[in-house]
């Protein structure tokens, strides 16, 4: 089960969502003989992958076999046939599976058709990892907006910038090593999207690209209530991947490679529930302060990555500061000479 969940997070957060991230490993005689996972929404799930490296062998054969699956097999159609009958058709004696699918229209029913065939399963086999492979998938299950992630980096005595109130053209002020760079660039080719407030984008004019690590472009998304930025400036516009600007209703125009949203609204989460039926399954949040401030007020965050560097910056623009609840999850450790600070929240 192990192997299965290190398979299942081959398949990254932006490739299977809004599907899950699944793993599959098929024994006989103690050893593994085919593997597979899930690797994009709508292709082929773990199971078949797997099923599909030994086409050559039978019933009889796959009758003495065991599938290790890091979910509950599929029981309904959706853009591929459901997998618990393809288990059932090659003949699969035994189906291990770390925890059942947590969509109520289906949960436990691929466990059944498996039973009722005959199938040994045994279901529960090291959950709570499974659980935490797929966090995203399950907060989609439940709520309609997307998975929130807020990041920010800020110097040992806890500010974000040197200035309280910085110039736009600027640029920015580096605060963390190149280590982190790159861990912060595989966060963002993890998510579907990444959002920062019109503030940040006129004193930083960052680019929210993917340069230091592998995967796609998440969709640039900035918050500017009135639409007063000035885009010719702008680095973003013209890289590949898209650009959405969301703005208030009634200020938005028509700007070159840049999709105009007029989604914002003093409820935030309107914007949030529009960007997720808009294909943002997963949000990374990169600032600024003023809007990582917005997000913890209204508690509109699952994860929260503090970088943290070595120097002092004596005074400025102050780092965030929030609650954490009793049930979440905190982990501490090392990115070069920074320290990561990371929350889940229970």
């Amino acid at each position: 089960m192990l192997r299965a969940l290190a398979l299942a997070e081959k398949g990254t957060s932006t490739s299977t969502l809004p599907n899950p991230k699944v793993g599959c490993v098929i024994v006989l005689d103690s050893k593994a003989i085919a593997e597979g996972h899930h690797e994009k929404h709508g292709e082929n799930h773990a199971e078949v992958n797997a099923l599909q490296m030994i086409p050559e062998l039978g019933r009889k054969v796959l009758a003495q076999a065991t599938a290790y699956v890091s979910l509950e097999p599929c029981s309904h159609f959706g853009k591929t046939p459901p997998c618990a009958n393809l288990l059932i058709n090659r003949g699969i004696g035994r189906v291990v599976y770390a925890m059942e699918d947590p969509n109520p229209l289906v949960s436990g029913a691929g466990g059944t058709l498996l039973r009722d065939a005959g199938i040994q399963v045994v279901s529960g086999v090291l959950e709570i990892e499974a659980r935490f492979v797929n966090r995203k998938f399950l907060h989609l299950q439940k709520s309609d907006l997307p998975y929130i992630i807020l990041k920010w980096a800020q110097s040992s005595d806890g500010y974000m910038d040197p200035e309280i109130s910085a110039l736009g053209g600027r640029g920015s002020v580096a605060i963390t090593t190149e280590e982190t760079m790159r861990h912060v660039h595989q966060l963002r080719a993890d998510n579907t999207g990444i959002l920062v407030g019109r503030k940040t984008t006129e004193v930083d004019n960052p680019s929210l690209n993917v340069r230091e690590a592998t995967g796609p472009n998440p969709v640039r998304i900035v918050i500017d209530p009135e639409l007063r930025i000035d885009e010719s400036k702008l680095k973003m516009i013209g890289l590949e991947g898209e650009t959405w600007l969301v703005c208030k209703m009634g200020f938005e125009r028509e700007i070159r490679g840049v999709q105009v949203k007029p989604w914002l609204e003093d409820d935030l989460s309107v914007m949030l529930r529009k960007l997720r039926c808009h294909g943002i399954h997963s949000l990374l949040v990169e600032g600024g302060a003023f809007t990582h401030a917005k997000f913890l007020e209204k508690e509109l965050f699952n994860e929260v990555y503090v970088f943290k560097g070595v120097g002092e910056l004596k005074g400025g623009l102050r780092a965030p500061t929030f609650k954490q609840n009793k049930s979440g999850k905190v982990s501490k450790s090392s990115v070069g000479a920074d320290t990561l600070w990371h929350y889940i929240r229970g």
